[in-house]
């Protein structure tokens, strides 16, 4: 009877650790975010970046960012030459990034559009995911081409596609006023 008790006592535990911790993920979505990601491994990944308007009046910093979501979908990894891309394309460091961003923005001025890079290796899309986590990106590319085509706001998403050979795509969804 002592054993059974222990069990259910053991049962009940784990069960209300197990609630807590639902509840956490459900007050707390880039936690869930961040577990998605871990147990699905997918191949997309959606990372929503905004930045609202300095005029706008709602007192927020206009650089300041959210991260809205990360959502995670299983899918064929894609190749450069199915894109249409080659391997000259390939972007190898970060200030050839900044660089390639700020003259793809500067050359569409403001508007809704999206734009691409094309990464070389893991590590440079993990320093560029860093980038935009810690707000860097805006002194790195950010500000100067907002300065360049007089724009006050934007609001960007980025999302990340793994591709064959340990390439990835990087395309920018942006909306610049």
């Amino acid at each position: 009877m002592k054993v059974f008790r222990k069990i259910l006592y053991v049962l009940a535990g784990i069960f209300v650790l197990l609630t807590v911790f639902i509840i956490i993920c459900a007050y707390n979505p880039g936690l869930t975010e961040k577990l998605q990601g871990v147990i699905y491994k997918g191949k997309t990944v959606e990372v929503s970046k905004i930045n609202d308007m300095a005029a706008s009046g709602e007192g927020s910093d206009p650089n300041a960012i959210s991260e809205n979501s990360v959502a995670q979908t299983e899918q064929r990894m894609r190749s450069l030459e199915e894109l249409g891309v080659s391997e000259d394309a390939l972007i190898n460091d970060l200030e050839a990034y900044y660089q390639n961003c700020h003259d793809q923005i500067v050359q569409r001025g403001a508007g809704d559009y999206a734009f691409e890079n094309f990464i070389a290796t893991e590590t440079l899309v993990q320093e560029i995911y860093s980038k935009y986590s810690n707000k860097e990106y805006v002194e790195g590319y950010m500000d100067q081409a907002l300065a360049d085509i007089g724009a006050a706001s934007y609001h960007m998403n980025l999302l990340v596609e793994e591709l064959t050979d340990k390439h990835y795509r990087l395309t920018h969804q942006v909306v610049i006023n």
